[in-house]
C-alpha cells in the first residue's frame, strides 16, 4: 500500500488555495501588519508590472515597535554578542527609545519620505536602530557589505543617490579590526558621489580623522526622550534597495516595497518556523546580505520576537556557534549553507560545547544543502530539524522550501522542499514546455506573490521584462536549472551558464553533493572546462581538517565519482573556495579561470586574494 503523507497533503492543499484565489490568500495573511489605512484592492495588474495592497497605508518602524509597547516594552528584542562573547540586551522599550533618537537625527540632517539612506555597518544595534529609523520617516534604506571594493560602493552610491551615509568607525571579524570610517573617507574622497553627510557611529573609538561632512552620532545624539511620529508610506513605496552582481556588467540594484514585502516575508517566516513567543532566532548573516534585514528587520520584531545580533565569524572559534545558542537559549537558527558547512569543517565540538537543548530548527538558506552535511547535522545534532528554502534576490519568497511550520513533511537530503503556497515554479525545456518529473531542465517561476522585485530607475519595467522575463514567455526565469521528482520537490543542480556538457547536461551540483560525501572532503565545487573533442570536469576540493593532499586522494575521489556515473577529468585541491559575502560559491569565477576567460564583476567575492590561490594551483 502506497505511505500517506498527510502533511505533505496539507501543504498542497493550501498551495492550491493560494492559486486559485491570491486576493483571499493574501488579504488573510496581510492581516498580520497594523495598517493605518487597510488596501482598497489586493493586486492590481499582472506581473511584472503589478501593485499589492493598493492605496494601504503603513509604517514599517511602527509596526516593529512601537504596537509591542502596550504588553511586550520590557521583553527583550535583540541580544548583541560579538567574538569575544561580550553581550548587550535590549528590551522592545529600549528599541522604541533608540529608533526615534536615530530617527531624530536622520530628520535634522533633512532625511525625509523618498529619500534613501546608505548603512555602512557591523551587526551591531545600531545598525538596527537606523535601519527602523530610515523607515520610521519614510525613507528608502540600502544597506552595503562591508568589504566592497571602493568603486563598487561608489557606483551603489551614485545609483541610489543617498545623501545621507551612516557608518560605524570601525567592525571585528574573525579577530581582525576592520576599519570602516577610513575606507569611506578614501572612497569619499577618491570617487564622486552623492553623499553630503556622513553620520559616524563612534562606538567609543576616537582613532580616526573628521572631516567637514562628517556628523559624530554620540555628540548629536538626544539625550533625553524624543518622539519622532512615524510616517504613512503607501504599500508600493520603496522599502529597500538590494544590490546584486551580474556576470560582467554593473551590479542590479532591486526594489522591495513597504507593504508586499513585509506581508510575504512574516508570511513566509510564519510557514517555515511556526515561530512562537518566547523564540530566541538568531540570523547567521553579514549586514550586507538580504538575510540580515530580512530577519531582523522585517520579521523578529514586526512578529514580536526575540533576536540574536553576532557581530564576527562563527568559524572564529570551534565552539562558538554552541556557546552562543547555550548563552541565550536560541531556539532558530537561520545560517548560510556555507556556515553549515564551517561548522562541518570545524568538527562535533562546534555542536557539542555548549547546551543545544533550546535549538528546535535550522533554516539553510543559499543553496540546497549537501547529503553529507545533512547526515552530519543530523547525526549530531538529532533533535533538531532541517529546514530548506530556495529564493532569490529578485523574488525573496521561497520558490520551494519545508514549510514545517504549516506541517511536516518528509526531509529529502539534496532538495529545496515541496511547492510553497503563494510561489510556483516549473521545469521547462529549451522551447518553455514544461517537463514530467525526473527530467532535467529549467527552473522558471509564475509568481503570485507580493515579494517579487521591481528593477531600480526601471520606470517602465523594460529592463526588468528584458532581464528575467524574455527568455520563456510568459514565465520569469531563474537562471538555475534542476528537475521536480515525483512528489513535487524540486531540485537546484546549479545556474544554467554553469551547466556541464560532458555527453550529457550535468548540474554542477550533482556531481558536488556526491564528492563531499567523501570521508575526506570538507567542501567542493565542480565546473566545466575546454578540452580536446570536447568539455572537461574539473572538481575543486577543500579536505577536510588534518587530510593531507596526494595523488592517491585524487586518484581515491575519482574513483568514488566514477562510481556514482561522473568521469571526472581533473581533481585540484585548495584551501579555500571563492565565495560571495553572502557564502555562495563563485562558479563561473572558477570556469573562467579553467577557461582562461576575463573572470567579470568580482564586487561581490569575500575576499579577492582567493583568485591568485587558484590561479596558482591551476596552473599546475
Amino acid at each position: 500500500m502506497e505511505a500517506k503523507f498527510y502533511g505533505l497533503e496539507k501543504v498542497i492543499r493550501e498551495w492550491e488555495e493560494a492559486k486559485r484565489d491570491p486576493e483571499k490568500f493574501w488579504a488573510d495573511k496581510s492581516k498580520v501588519l497594523t495598517w493605518f489605512r487597510r488596501p482598497d484592492k489586493i493586486i492590481e495588474g499582472q506581473p511584472p508590472f503589478e501593485k499589492w495592497f493598493v492605496n494601504g497605508f503603513l509604517n514599517i518602524s511602527y509596526n516593529a515597535v512601537d504596537r509591542h509597547l502596550p504588553d511586550k516594552a520590557e521583553k527583550v528584542a535583540f541580544y548583541w554578542v560579538n567574538e569575544r562573547l561580550e553581550s548587550k540586551a535590549i528590551s522592545y522599550r529600549d528599541l522604541y527609545c533608540e529608533v526615534n533618537r536615530a530617527a531624530y537625527v536622520l530628520r535634522e540632517l533633512g532625511v525625509k519620505r523618498g529619500d534613501s539612506v546608505s548603512l555602512l555597518m557591523p551587526s551591531i544595534p545600531e545598525a538596527l536602530y537606523f535601519s527602523l529609523a530610515a523607515h520610521r520617516l519614510g525613507a528608502t534604506l540600502v544597506i552595503h557589505y562591508v568589504g566592497l571594493s571602493a568603486e563598487t560602493l561608489s557606483y551603489r552610491l551614485n545609483d541610489c543617490d543617498s545623501k545621507v551615509m551612516v557608518v560605524a568607525s570601525k567592525g571585528f571579524r574573525n579577530g581582525n579590526e576592520i576599519r570602516i570610517k577610513d575606507f569611506v573617507d578614501k572612497l569619499l574622497n577618491e570617487y564622486k558621489t552623492p553623499v553630503e553627510k556622513l553620520l559616524v557611529v563612534k562606538r567609543g573609538y576616537d582613532d580616526f580623522n573628521v572631516n567637514s561632512r562628517d556628523v559624530i552620532y554620540e555628540e548629536v545624539k538626544p539625550r533625553g526622550r524624543v518622539e519622532v511620529d512615524p510616517v504613512a508610506v503607501e504599500s508600493n513605496e520603496t522599502a529597500t534597495i538590494y544590490y546584486t552582481s551580474g556576470t560582467t556588467g554593473r551590479p542590479k540594484g532591486l526594489t522591495h516595497s513597504n507593504g508586499g514585502y513585509l506581508v510575504a516575508l512574516n508570511t513566509a517566516f510564519k510557514s517555515i518556523f511556526s515561530p512562537k513567543g518566547d523564540d530566541v532566532w538568531w540570523t547567521i548573516s553579514e549586514l550586507g546580505w538580504p538575510v540580515w534585514p530580512m530577519a531582523n528587520v522585517y520579521v523578529i520584531p514586526v512578529l514580536g520576537l526575540t533576536g540574536v545580533l553576532f557581530e564576527g565569524f562563527v568559524g572564529y572559534k570551534s565552539d562558538l556557534f554552541s556557546r552562543i545558542i547555550e548563552r541565550f537559549g536560541v531556539s532558530l537558527v537561520w545560517s548560510s549553507t556555507t556556515t553549515l558547512y564551517t561548522l562541518k569543517s570545524l568538527g562535533e565540538e562546534s555542536v557539542k560545547s555548549g547546551d543545544l537543548s533550546s535549538l528546535r530548527m535550522i533554516l539553510n538558506t543559499g543553496e540546497p544543502l549537501n547529503v553529507g552535511a545533512w547526515k552530519w547535522l543530523r547525526e549530531h545534532l538529532p533533535a533538531v530539524y532541517i529546514a530548506d528554502a530556495y529564493w532569490m534576490t529578485e523574488h525573496l519568497y521561497p520558490v520551494a522550501a519545508t514549510p514545517f511550520g504549516i506541517a511536516e513533511i518528509p526531509y529529502k537530503p539534496g532538495s529545496a522542499g515541496s511547492k510553497f503556497p503563494g510561489s510556483e515554479f516549473i521545469v521547462v525545456d529549451d522551447e518553455g514546455r514544461p517537463l514530467p518529473p525526473k527530467s532535467k531542465g529549467y527552473i522558471v517561476l509564475r509568481p503570485n506573490n507580493p515579494a517579487l522585485a521591481k528593477m531600480h530607475k526601471d520606470l517602465n519595467g523594460e529592463k526588468m521584462v528584458k532581464t528575467y522575463w524574455s527568455r520563456f514567455q510568459g514565465y520569469f526565469y531563474t537562471g538555475d536549472y534542476g528537475y521536480v521528482d515525483e512528489d513535487g520537490y524540486l531540485y537546484v543542480l546549479g545556474r544554467a551558464d554553469d551547466v556541464i556538457s560532458s555527453g550529457e547536461r550535468i548540474g554542477t551540483m550533482e556531481v558536488e553533493s556526491v564528492v563531499v560525501t567523501h570521508p575526506a572532503v570538507a567542501e567542493a565545487a565542480a565546473v566545466g572546462y575546454k578540452k580536446e573533442g570536447g568539455e572537461g570536469i574539473l572538481v575543486v576540493v577543500v579536505p577536510k581538517k588534518g587530510v593531507s593532499e596526494s595523488h592517491q586522494l585524487e586518484n581515491e575521489i575519482k574513483e568514488y565519482l566514477r562510481n556514482s556515473g561522473y568521469i571526472i577529468d581533473r581533481v585540484v585541491f585548495v584551501r579555500r573556495l571563492p565565495k560571495t559575502k553572502s557564502g555562495k560559491i563563485m562558479r563561473r569565477l572558477l570556469r573562467a579561470l579553467a577557461r582562461g576567460e576575463e573572470i567579470g564583476d568580482v564586487s561581490t567575492l569575500d575576499d579577492p586574494s582567493v583568485l591568485e590561490e587558484l590561479r596558482k594551483v591551476l596552473a599546475q
